[in-house]
This record gives C-alpha cells, sequence and structure tokens, in this order.
C-alpha cells in the first residue's frame, strides 16, 4: 500500500511539473538564435558569391562564355543559328565577326560564279553567230548565182541550153555502146615496137602486140574492148593504153618529141595496178621498160618489153 501510494504521488508531481512547463515561457536563448538566423544566410550567399567570382577569374573559358551570354541579354535578339549546311561549325556561338567574314566571301564567291557563267554563254554565243555568218557566206551548191551574187534556185520548167554531152557520145559510140574513153590530141601510133607479155602464175601466155594502134581498151565487155579482161573483178571498160606523143630530153641534154606509153583507170570498181601499187582513176601514167601490170584482183601479170629490150627476139614485123 504505501509503495502504491508513492508512485501516484510521484506521478502527479511528474505530469504538474510537465504541465508547469508548458505554460511557462520560452527562454531567451531560443529566441535569440531565431533571431539571429537571418544574417547567417545571407553571409553563406555572400561567401557563395565570392567563390564563384574567384572561379569565373581563374578560368578564361567561363569568362569568354559568360561575355557572350551577357552580349546576348542585352542586345535581347537569339545568337544566329547554323541553318546551312555550309556554314562551319566554328562561326556558330558568339564568333559574330567570323560569321559575317565568310557570309561575305560566300557572297563574293556565288558572284565570282556567276560572271563566269555569263562570260561563257557570251563567248558560246559568239561561237554560234560565226558559225552561222559562215554558213550564210558559203555558195550554195544547189543554187545558180545571178550577177548580184545572190543565190537562186533552178526553174526547172525553164529551158536548159546547157551541154549534155549527147553528141560526144554519138561521135563516141561503137557497135550501140558509149565508150567511156576518147582520146587525146596527141594520140600517136609509135615507132617502137611495143608488147605485153601476160603470166598467169608460172604459165606464160601469148604475146600481145600494142604497136600497131594509138590505144588499146582494156575490159570485159568484148564487143568494144582491144584486149580482154574476164576476170570478174574487172569493170567492162576497165582501162586504156594510150600512146602520146610527148615532150623528151635526150642524154645530151637536148630537147625533143617522142611517143611513149601511158596508162590510166577508166574509175573502175576494183582499180588497177603498176608495180603492184594502185594507181589514181583519170590520171595518166607512163609505162617504162619491165613494167607490170595488173587489173582488179585478176592473177594476170602484164609485162610491158619492146623489139629493143635485151634478150627480146622480134618475131613480129
Amino acid at each position: 500500500m504505501g509503495s502504491s501510494r508513492k508512485r501516484q504521488t510521484s506521478t502527479s508531481s511528474s505530469s504538474d511539473s510537465s504541465s508547469s512547463s508548458s505554460d511557462s515561457p520560452a527562454p531567451a536563448r531560443s529566441k535569440q538564435k531565431r533571431e539571429s538566423s537571418p544574417p547567417a544566410r545571407n553571409n553563406r550567399q555572400q561567401q557563395r558569391n565570392n567563390r564563384q567570382q574567384q572561379q569565373q577569374q581563374s578560368s578564361p573559358r567561363r569568362q569568354s562564355f559568360n561575355s557572350s551570354l551577357n552580349n546576348s541579354q542585352n542586345n535581347n535578339s537569339p545568337q544566329p543559328r547554323n541553318t546551312s549546311m555550309n556554314t562551319p561549325s566554328k562561326y556558330v556561338g558568339g564568333d559574330r565577326a567570323g560569321l559575317e567574314g565568310y557570309l561575305i566571301e560566300r557572297k563574293r564567291r556565288k558572284e565570282e560564279r556567276e560572271m563566269e557563267t555569263e562570260d561563257r554563254e557570251k563567248s558560246d554565243k559568239k561561237k554560234k553567230d560565226k558559225k552561222d555568218k559562215d554558213r550564210k557566206m558559203k555558195p550554195d551548191k544547189n543554187a545558180d548565182k545571178g550577177e548580184d551574187g545572190e543565190g537562186e534556185k533552178k526553174d526547172l520548167s525553164a529551158p536548159n541550153y546547157e551541154k549534155s554531152g549527147k553528141l560526144a557520145e554519138e561521135r563516141n559510140t561503137y557497135k550501140g555502146i558509149v565508150i567511156k574513153y576518147a582520146e587525146p590530141q596527141e594520140a600517136r601510133i609509135p615507132k617502137t615496137k611495143w608488147r605485153l607479155y601476160p603470166f598467169k602464175g608460172a604459165e606464160t601466155l601469148p604475146t600481145m602486140y600494142i604497136h600497131r594502134n594509138s590505144g588499146y581498151l582494156i575490159g570485159r565487155e568484148r564487143k568494144i574492148v582491144d584486149i580482154p579482161a574476164d576476170h570478174p573483178s574487172c569493170s567492162s571498160q576497165h582501162a586504156v593504153i594510150q600512146f602520146r606523143l610527148v615532150d623528151h630530153i635526150r642524154q645530151d641534154g637536148s630537147q625533143t618529141q617522142k611517143v611513149k606509153p601511158y596508162l590510166m583507170d577508166l574509175e573502175s570498181t576494183n582499180g588497177s595496178f603498176l608495180n603492184n601499187v594502185k594507181i589514181e582513176a583519170r590520171r595518166y601514167y607512163e609505162l617504162k621498160e619491165r613494167d607490170i601490170v595488173k587489173f582488179g584482183f585478176s592473177t594476170r601479170e602484164y609485162v610491158i618489153l619492146h623489139d629493143k629490150t635485151d634478150g627480146v627476139m622480134d618475131t613480129e614485123s
């Protein structure tokens, strides 16, 4: 009983003391602490600002970044963006002067390219105009020139009084066939007894004596030719051997005239050959002793000689 009473009295005393403490005012120390807290926070903020300023002064990279940031804030305009793929990345940011220089250089290059293109177009136009002028200056092959030099088209209904060549054909016709060759004025019958020795491979064919006439026509048309050439590669009127009276210089230097043999191709299909060299059509080529003549693709070879050649016997009068 006595112990229980002591516990009650102790608990009641403790409760009384707690109630009295709650009703009593706060101590003066806690109030002073609350009153002094705002100045302490200001001091910490000031210390933090001081540290930031020291860091900025120690780092030049941070200084450049802050200066560019302040400039952009003062101008109230955004920094130029790299909208072009050709703008280098080093100009994007705070290097405004470098970006302006790059834009000026780019504009200058563009103007130079435009000027080059314009000059090229001008030169092309000049060349074209010159070609057109030269084309106009050339005479038209299908037009006849009048007295004023200007070309005029032919009037097909008007009569044509030019030479048609029909009279020459009638005079140069034999057995109803027009001969493609006419003898020149200097044609002569030679006094030297010229001969043709034909060979077909190793076979020797009969000798041809060509000193009786002034000219000999060669070809496949047997009605008119003097020396037939039956090979399929030969033309109907293939070539001609013509004796002509031409100027000749003797060994002592004196000048005289002499009848010499000449070969002419009459525009044949496969040509004529003198010493295995193809000759031009419608042109005289002098024949000399021991020359070899071929016609077309024929294997026959004709060697030209005369009666005074060494080793040749005169069997024909």
